[in-house]
């Protein structure tokens, strides 16, 4: 069962350094900055591939690292200050927008809680107007609960 968990957690935390990490490159390929690599993690590589200016790639540990300097016209350093601005925000933005994404699945999906009485404390008001255990609060006041 810990094994279980270990590799839940591990991906579900490569997804959200995935959506980060996309962040980055989308925004810096729109920005027409160079991206040379778009790896998920960090150390050695599992699995790679290049398609156009860019290789993918799976690494070993699910962390985010950073490569060097780059010297070409299209790097992040000789881009205008709104294109570095652009992609330096789109991580966390992405992880804004993952994180909004799944809120509203799980929240959706979870449905709602009737407004339904439990219970009634003996003695107290609700008990003396003949509030019951199991009954549905419909309005409460003039105001219709929904």
């Amino acid at each position: 069962m810990f094994i279980v968990k270990i590799l839940l957690f591990l991906i579900i935390f490569s997804l959200i350094v995935m959506v980060h990490e996309l962040g980055h490159m989308l925004l810096a390929k729109k920005n027409h900055i160079g991206v040379n690599e778009f790896s998920i993690g960090m150390g050695p590589v599992l699995a790679s591939f290049v398609k156009g200016e860019t290789k993918y790639s799976i690494r070993l540990f699910p962390f985010e690292g950073e490569d060097g300097i780059s010297e070409k016209s299209n790097s992040f350093q000789n881009a205008s200050v709104f294109a570095r601005i652009s992609a330096v925000a789109a991580g966390p933005v992405f992880n804004f927008i993952l994180a909004y994404i799944l809120a509203l699945f799980f929240i959706g999906g979870s449905g709602y809680d009737e407004p339904v009485v439990s219970g009634v404390i003996p003695g107290y008001g609700a008990e003396e107007i003949g509030i019951q255990p199991g009954d549905v609060i419909k309005k409460l006041g003039k105001k219709k609960i929904q």
